[in-house]
């Protein structure tokens, strides 16, 4: 019931709270009071055309559920929108017609709660399938006497939450949930988790590590940059101790990182990566980790790592992704999932870090002057070192995964390789990292900034191994149907920024210094 409660404030209101209250209250006033809950402002809207048609102001962000509703004749204000959204193909919808599915969705959620068919909380006596239904749904579905007995003790827990609301007396309401445990526990014990399960969970919603984890790494990182590039350029600069203090504080959330992946993992049941959302975490896990492999004596990986761990949790944490606990798909049920996934995705935490490096190595090169070229210089030869060191950790490590990924497909599918477009980009990133890494020995292309713009660019194979298959191509590991999504307008904005540092850094590439064989 608390998952239940923070998935709906996550997906009704996009936020934590509504009128400073839990998600676990607000779960139980829209049962207890649907009709004072549903003058409420809760449901969030953004677009303001959407907000126009609803009435809205256009400050307000979030409208009641009764907004939706023409007060006259009880109609649906969005009906005409949304059937009209949803004939389009996925190509075709714009950014009114995206906000008119999802807010579509969100009264549809309130409307489900406040009849009480979301709300599964009954099992069916002797069912091996170990159904379970809403209070509602229990005439249809369970033996007359067993339904009425069902029934009656919801309705007398409501009543007497209701009657406590008033009196602040719960122990009748406390009774009355003690009645409804005794009977989950009588007809469904087989599926109800242990107690120290229920308390990690409960643990796990509450602390909500991974959302606050992303402030933590995006502020260590800036301000472990900031101190990498005083040491650069300043050279009586001493910032020792502020890098100590910074790193002691990113490995503090590194071990709380690590704590949120292995709790996921104990209340799952399963590897924290089988999905979107667990992958980015994912990631990022495996992103600060190579940071802290490689920043014993350079500051510069471990800023680059915090600030793309910090990025990707920001992501992860988008209304596309969800960030819902749910059951493995047969095909994943597997060892393989451990192994093979783990691998692969980790890899793109050090080719990850391998592109920031290149990133700020290119900026080392823009800002080189004759006055600090001996420190630059220094500083890029040292970064350009760690950042081979990376990318060959990463390259090892996406190879190694895809042979897994083989032997995997040859159990669940009888094939090991079908060229299947995450397969076949998976192979195409191998083969683009294997020339990177290889690029000193081609005599032209041996100069510190030809590697360093080669290692920025070819991270687009990775983000279209990872994002673009799952959304743009359609096969066995991806979500696509044949109709693209829109490419969003900040991947254009990145690609002219990474365009412009690769033009302002060519004025000092000339350098002596080469990357060692």
């Amino acid at each position: 019931m608390n998952s239940f409660a923070h998935e709906l404030m996550n997906k009704v209101s996009r936020k934590g709270s509504v009128l400073g209250l839990h998600p676990d209250q607000i779960l139980l006033g829209m049962l207890v009071k649907p009709n004072l809950w549903q003058q409420i402002d809760m449901i969030r809207v953004k677009h303001p055309m959407v907000k126009n048609i609803l009435g809205m102001e256009p400050g307000q962000r979030r409208a009641s559920f009764l907004d939706f509703f023409d007060p006259h004749t009880n109609q649906y204000k969005l009906r005409n929108q949304v059937e009209a959204a949803q004939r389009k193909p996925a190509s075709m919808q714009g950014k009114f017609d995206k906000e008119i599915l999802h807010v579509d969705e969100r009264v549809s959620i309130c409307y489900m709660i406040y009849l009480g068919h979301l709300l599964r909380i009954f099992p069916k006596p002797g069912d091996p399938n170990n159904t379970w239904y809403s209070y509602v749904n229990l005439k249809n579905n369970l033996p007359q006497d067993e339904a009425a007995h069902a029934s009656t003790l919801m309705q007398n827990y409501l009543h007497a939450v209701n009657h406590a609301l008033t009196d602040n007396n719960w122990a009748a309401a406390d009774d009355a949930l003690q009645q409804i445990k005794n009977y989950q526990m009588t007809n469904g014990a087989a599926v109800i988790p242990s107690q120290s399960k229920i308390k990690a969970e409960i643990f796990f919603n509450e602390s909500s590590i991974f959302g606050r984890l992303t402030l933590v790494y995006l502020l260590m990182g800036f301000v472990l940059l900031i101190l990498a590039f005083i040491k650069i350029f300043v050279a009586k600069a001493n910032v020792t101790l502020l890098t100590r203090i910074s790193a002691v504080i990113l490995f503090i959330g590194f071990l709380a990182h690590t704590i949120g992946l292995v709790l996921r993992w104990y209340i799952s049941g399963h590897a924290p990566w089988s999905n979107g959302y667990e992958s980015m975490i994912y990631i990022a896990w495996a992103t600060v980790l190579a940071g802290f492999l490689f920043s014993k004596r350079e500051p510069m990986p471990l800023a680059a790592t915090s600030i793309l761990a910090g990025l990707t949790l920001f992501v992860a944490h988008l209304s596309w992704l969800d960030p819902q606990i749910t059951n493995l798909v047969p095909v994943l049920k597997s060892y393989w999932l451990t192994i093979h996934v783990s691998m692969i995705t980790a890899s793109y935490g050090f080719l990850g870090l391998g592109s920031l490096l290149a990133f700020i190595t290119l900026l080392l090169f823009a800002f080189k002057t004759k006055k600090n070229a001996a420190r630059v210089e220094l500083s890029i030869r040292e970064l350009s070192l760690i950042n081979e060191q990376t990318l060959t950790i990463g390259l090892v490590m996406i190879t190694i995964g895809n042979f897994l990924g083989a032997v995997w497909a040859n159990e669940s599918w009888g094939r090991y390789w079908g060229w299947d477009p995450k397969e076949t980009w998976a192979l195409v990133t191998i083969l683009i990292y294997a020339v990177v890494i290889h690029l000193h020995l081609i005599p032209k292309l041996k100069s510190l900034y030809a590697f360093n713009v080669a290692a920025l660019v070819s991270f687009s194979s990775v983000i279209m191994t990872y994002f673009g298959v799952n959304y743009y191509l359609s096969g066995m590991h991806s979500y696509a149907t044949g109709d693209p999504v829109p490419v969003p307008a900040f991947v254009y904005y990145t690609v002219a920024a990474m365009a412009l540092v690769i033009l302002i850094a060519f004025r000092g590439r000339k350098m002596q210094t080469q990357l060692e064989a």
